[in-house]
């Protein structure tokens, strides 16, 4: 029987990315959605909530897909992404330099500021009223209220109600800015494993201190992030930060149990082991085993999977790398597509790598 971890199911494959959606994650979202049609909820609040769900799903794939656009344009390669219930999980290749890490992982973000962009431009000029995107998160409202109005905020501070029946553009645009917008500002000011800032920290300490210790470093700083959520949820009584603050908890343990134990394998964020496997000099030695636990020994099976999948892959690698060969024999370099030309690049960089 399968990890139940590893439970998904692809519904796309797009530019050769596979996208993969984990099975909780349907659950969850609908469980979101149903929230909304109990006895003293809003009536029709649940339209509302599956567009959300909608504009969320939607947004977290295009900012995988940024890492792994990102990814390529650095030199590496991008294969999956898989959708899950803590947001998004996309599994790429980059060369073992900081600018490439640090630029892989602020490709999310920046498609969050694109979408963020076009939504306040298109607010602010598309309509006869010139409105403002939602700025604070935590007080504007996307849920209709008890006489199916939703209020947006014009530039001149007047406030508009609009009528949350029907098909409303500028508060469809409202209600995307708003997603895209919390999901850039979680990332980008919270500093921890598995947001995209904290990689970023590392891979900007990286050069002045060296991966591992750059490494260390991040992972105390989330460690100080989750404890600053943890006052916040306790203070405002609100367990979504609690839930946040267990989140880079959970990441921050495994990046270290990881780095304790000579491993470069990340089970949150992004997979850069084939990056840089044989290129970090000052690994330590392997520490003692010790007796796992259920968590240790699911990470186990999930390394085992993985080396099976990369010796499949590296065998499919090697299987087309000398049938490019043969090609280039019998034709030359110029017979090459750009797309063949990419890959014979890839993978001697891969296996200079490991030299």
């Amino acid at each position: 029987m399968r990890d139940p971890f590893s439970w998904s199911f692809p519904i796309a494959q797009i530019a050769g990315i596979m996208v993969r959606v984990h099975i909780l994650m349907p659950l969850i979202i609908a469980g979101f959605i149903l929230r909304e049609t109990r006895k003293d909820a809003v009536e029709y609040a649940w339209i509302d909530a599956a567009i959300l769900m909608g504009l969320l799903f939607v947004v977290i794939l295009l900012h995988e897909f940024g890492h792994c656009i990102i990814a390529r344009l650095v030199g590496g390669d991008a294969r999956e992404i898989l959708m899950w219930p803590l947001g998004g999980l996309a599994s790429v290749e980059v060369p073992h330099a900081p600018a490439a890490h640090f630029l892989t992982a602020a490709g999310g973000p920046l498609v969050n500021v694109a979408l963020c962009c076009g939504a306040a431009l298109a607010l602010t000029f598309g309509f006869d009223n010139s409105f403002q995107p939602p700025w604070n998160p935590l007080t504007w409202i996307p849920f209709r209220n008890a006489e199916n109005i939703v209020t947006l905020t014009t530039w001149a501070g007047n406030e508009v109600a609009l009528s949350a029946s029907g098909f409303q553009p500028a508060l469809l645009l409202a209600r995307l800015f708003y997603v895209s917008w919390i999901t850039l500002l979680l990332n980008m000011i919270l500093i921890g494993f598995p947001l995209d800032m904290g990689r970023m920290f590392q891979a900007s300490l990286w050069p002045w201190v060296g991966y591992r210790p750059a490494m260390l470093y991040a992972i105390v700083a989330g460690f100080g992030t989750m404890l600053i959520l943890v006052c916040v949820g306790i203070w405002y009584y609100e367990p979504l930060w609690l839930l946040l603050a267990y989140y880079i908890y959970a990441a921050c343990s495994q990046e270290l149990l990881v780095l304790n134990t000579g491993g470069e394998e990340s089970l949150f964020g992004y997979d850069f082991s084939q990056g840089y496997t044989s290129l970090e000099k000052d690994a330590p030695p392997p520490s003692r085993k010790k007796r796992q636990n259920a968590f240790q020994r699911w990470l186990e099976r999930r390394k085992q999977l993985k080396r099976q999948r990369d010796q499949e892959r590296q065998e499919a690698d090697k299987l087309r790398l000398d049938q490019l060969l043969q090609k280039i024999g019998e034709h030359g370099m110029d017979s090459l597509t750009a797309e063949e030309a990419r890959f014979m690049k890839r993978v001697a960089e891969r296996y200079r790598n490991r030299r």
